[in-house]
């Protein structure tokens, strides 16, 4: 029996399977740090929602202040509203803000579940590919010998 292209199978084989462990390896790295920079995501959508209020209410004192230094007769009419919609503007672009971290976040978190399930694809593909290499290398072992007029191994019978 030629143990030399058994071998080389053999390697082949554990090659294909390391190959497929890195890439599941490499598949859940990427998806926990999309995780990471899902949740990061969300975190500065909270920040700059509330820089961004913070500035409203700015805005919105600052109106009041000159609507009242004006000598118009302080808050009323349509200084008043002024600082209403400033405030609801405020408030709105607020939210949209966190909207957006959050679609942000979400779109991390799917790629993430991409991610490591391709990780996972790969390591199956490679399996199966070892698979397919030790098994071919053992049908094309029983072909030699059948060729050569040896007496067959155990598993011969399963290739010819």
């Amino acid at each position: 029996m030629a143990v030399l292209p058994l071998l080389a199978v053999g390697l082949s084989a554990a090659g294909k399977i390391m190959g497929g462990i890195g890439s599941l390896r490499a598949g859940s790295a990427r998806a926990k740090a999309l995780g990471h920079q899902a949740r990061n995501a969300r975190q500065e959508a909270g920040v700059r929602a509330s820089i961004q209020m913070e500035e409203s209410d700015r805005i919105g004192a600052r109106a009041a202040t000159l609507a009242a230094a004006s000598g118009g007769g302080g808050l009323q009419g349509s200084a008043l509203a002024v600082i209403d919609d400033l405030a609801r503007q405020g408030v709105y672009r607020a939210r949209q803000t966190v909207r957006d971290g959050l679609s942000e976040s979400i779109a991390l978190k799917q790629e993430a579940q991409t991610t490591r399930r391709q990780g996972q694809a790969d390591f199956a593909g490679s399996l199966i590919e070892a698979g397919s290499t030790v098994l071919g290398g053992m049908a094309q072992q029983a072909q030699f010998r059948r060729q050569g007029g040896l007496p067959p191994a155990r598993f011969d019978r399963f290739f010819l």
